[in-house]
């Protein structure tokens, strides 16, 4: 009784090292790969502080334990941006969200639902990506294939809006069908 249960938020230092522990597995992602999931998730992302993102708080989320509350998360985000550079901060992301089908991060969901490597991926491809983390789910690309290009397509013209691709490329990969492996894959889980 009268004793703090709620968890230390951890140091600049701390959130460093984890984030070099993490990046150490993690392969490089194209740009426009990162590009992508700035444009679905925080346009404005690269012109704030990391502190006052959506993104950063997305990782304080998993950083912290389930029962944490709003304010130690807000608190976190601010010691992440602290410790971390916007582009630290979109890979760590990028290589950790949920993207359904069990994948945690872009390189797995490549391959569970294209079957390529991030690398290999088209424009169209890694917009649908980058389209899930709002919800995986309702974006299926087999249950819900009108849902999954509306939402491809949104990601898509945020790029543009944003600069990140030209109206020829938007218009190209707006203008190409959805085509995932079948049936899908489910990402290995790490022991």
């Amino acid at each position: 009784m009268g004793q703090n249960t709620e968890p230390q938020l951890p140091s600049t230092d701390q959130i460093r090292q984890r984030y070099q522990e993490l990046a150490r597995s993690w392969p490089t992602i194209p740009s426009v790969a990162l590009l992508a999931f700035v444009a679905a998730e925080d346009r404005f992302f690269f012109e704030r502080p990391p502190q006052n993102s959506t993104v950063t708080r997305q990782i304080g989320r998993w950083y912290l334990y389930p029962r944490a509350g709003k304010l130690q998360r807000v608190a976190l985000s601010f010691v992440i941006g602290e410790a971390l550079s916007h582009d630290e901060v979109i890979n760590w992301y990028v290589n950790q969200v949920f993207l359904g089908q069990t994948c945690f991060g872009i390189p797995g969901a490549s391959m569970a639902y294209f079957g390529k490597s991030i690398d290999d991926l088209k424009l169209e491809e890694i917009a649908y990506l980058a389209a899930l983390p709002k919800a995986p789910m309702v974006y299926h690309p087999v249950r819900s294939y009108e849902r999954a290009v509306d939402r491809r397509d949104f990601v898509l013209s945020e790029m543009l809006e944003a600069g990140f691709i030209s109206s020829d490329e938007a218009e190209s990969a707006i203008q190409t069908a959805l085509v995932v492996r079948e049936p899908l894959e489910q990402c290995k889980q790490e022991q």
